[in-house]
């Protein structure tokens, strides 16, 4: 069921479950082609550095260079080598996923969680088992780390992910990894909005749950794929929402499509110009 009145509010003072009391683990993937290591290693301490929690990395590579063997058995994170895209790449890290991982999710090697995350979504998580996603607000920093801004969402962003592409940062999610087996596998397909596509799926089967702390940093360069891509990213996301409208929605759906699309590129102009030209 999908809660129509929006995600439930999370406490601040949330308590968080202790590593010695915990009986599950959270699976972490990330894909990478091993070419950002700066960034990586920033990655996987972010990573490490997560307190009360028990946490499995994966790091799925087309290449599984020394270099970045190193870099995984410094950080205690498996590798395995997939030939596929993104979402292929990501699809074959969650199916090195076991039982007792109960959440589960994928960041990019250019992004990093902030401290605490994983404790706090996932108990969020706990605390609330209709909900399928836990999600909170995002930083959007260069590729040096500085920060450029803050995204904070309304309590009616799941139900504005079908008219506001990358609205919810899926880098501030995590995952129940049942619901995840329920929908089946990223789209395959999909090049840029993978993200946007489960979402939009998984608000199909449950709610979701939200917090106002910042779960993550969102790395903002010109070399991310979206970033890059942004007019075919944001056609492809566009469709993604079509593919899930119904009704009214679907009809009416050139109304805001258009003005929502040139807004977002208009603040994509607006936000280069933000990020340093050393670091773009």
């Amino acid at each position: 069921m999908i809660n129509l009145l929006g995600p439930v509010s999370a406490d601040k003072n949330v308590n968080v479950m202790l590593k010695n009391e915990q009986m599950f683990r959270i699976l972490i993937v990330i894909p990478t082609l091993g070419e950002r290591l700066d960034t990586l290693d920033r990655t996987l301490r972010s990573i490490e550095d997560q307190a009360d929690v028990l946490v499995d990395t994966i790091l799925v590579t087309k290449l599984k260079t020394p270099v970045l063997s190193a870099l995984a058995d410094q950080y205690n994170a498996s590798i395995i080598v997939h030939p596929g895209n993104i979402s292929a790449a990501i699809n074959a890290g969650f199916k090195q996923a076991s039982e007792t991982h109960k959440y589960a999710n994928w960041i990019g090697d250019d992004d990093m969680l902030k401290p605490n995350a994983l404790a706090l979504a996932s108990t969020l998580l706990e605390d609330n088992p209709s909900a399928v996603v836990a999600y909170g607000a995002c930083d959007y920093i260069d590729r040096n780390g500085n920060p450029l801004f803050t995204r904070r969402l309304p309590l009616a962003a799941p139900m504005l992910l079908q008219f506001v592409p990358g609205l919810i940062k899926q880098e501030a999610c995590l995952f129940r990894r049942s619901a995840l087996q329920q929908i089946g596998d990223l789209d395959e397909k999909l090049k840029y909005t993978m993200d946007l596509d489960l979402l939009l799926r998984m608000r199909r089967i449950g709610s979701f749950v939200k917090t106002d702390q910042i779960l993550a940093g969102f790395c903002w360069h010109a070399g991310s794929l979206t970033i890059a891509n942004r007019k075919a990213s944001l056609e492809e996301a566009q469709n993604v929402q079509l593919s899930h409208m119904r009704g009214m929605s679907r009809i009416l759906n050139p109304l805001w499509k258009y003005p929502i699309k040139y807004l977002i590129l208009i603040m994509n102009y607006i936000i280069n110009n933000r990020v340093p030209k050393d670091n773009k």
